[in-house]
């Protein structure tokens, strides 16, 4: 009895967060990478969410202004078979901005040197193929699919994308689980990464999975 009072408890508090709507999309969106678990298995991705909501509405209104751009980047995702997710991640990592520089990274995908290079792309000083939205894009593509391969699953390819294929696979042997749920509660879990995979899983609900509208926006 206490067990289902508690499952009760966080079903209330959940819809209250984010309204049954965003829950729904939410959820389809984790189904859409492979996921077994729904947002109400995993109270970690719960508060990882919320912790990240704020980032949605300037998020979806950046997207709303590159909708022309976006699309081309969309269509070359489908053409490969992956889900429309990952076609956001440029919105995650550099606010859609295919000059934007990080540390050690470079483009729309934000892409590391030596990952580029790995997947076709020339990094020399005066030819950076990061800088390239259409070459860049294809890179990333055949980049995304080997992850796939390895790891087996769209999210882990996405949290290998983000923190590695070694830590990946390391936290997974640590803790003797694929889970989402088990994952990101591991204290070694990548802060960086759980932004990104937040950020791009809260605009995948509201652009693919969701004909809602927040409030705030």
């Amino acid at each position: 009895m206490q067990k289902y009072l508690f499952l009760l408890l966080f079903v209330f508090t959940t819809l209250n967060l984010y309204g049954r709507s965003d829950v729904e999309a939410i959820n389809l969106s984790l189904l859409s990478l492979g996921s077994e678990e729904s947002l109400l298995d995993t109270s970690a991705l719960d508060t990882t969410l919320e912790r990240h909501r704020s980032t949605l509405p300037p998020l979806y209104k950046r997207y709303q202004a590159t909708t022309k751009e976006f699309s081309r980047i969309e269509a070359k995702f489908a053409d490969a078979g992956i889900p429309p997710f990952f076609a956001l991640i440029p919105y995650s990592e550099s606010k859609f901005n295919p000059s934007a520089r990080g540390y050690g990274t470079a483009g729309l995908w934000q892409f590391g040197k030596q990952s580029a290079r790995n997947f076709g792309l020339s990094v020399k000083k005066g030819n950076d193929g990061r800088l390239d939205v259409d070459r860049s894009t294809d890179a990333v593509i055949r980049y995304i699919l080997h992850l796939k391969k390895e790891f087996g699953s769209w999210y882990l390819a996405d949290f290998a994308y983000a923190m590695g294929e070694g830590k990946l696979k390391r936290l997974i042997e640590q803790n003797r689980s694929t889970k989402i749920s088990v994952l990101l509660k591991d204290p070694h879990f990548p802060s960086g990464t759980k932004a990104h995979f937040a950020k791009t899983l809260l605009l995948d609900a509201k652009v693919h999975y969701t004909n809602t509208t927040h409030p705030d926006e």
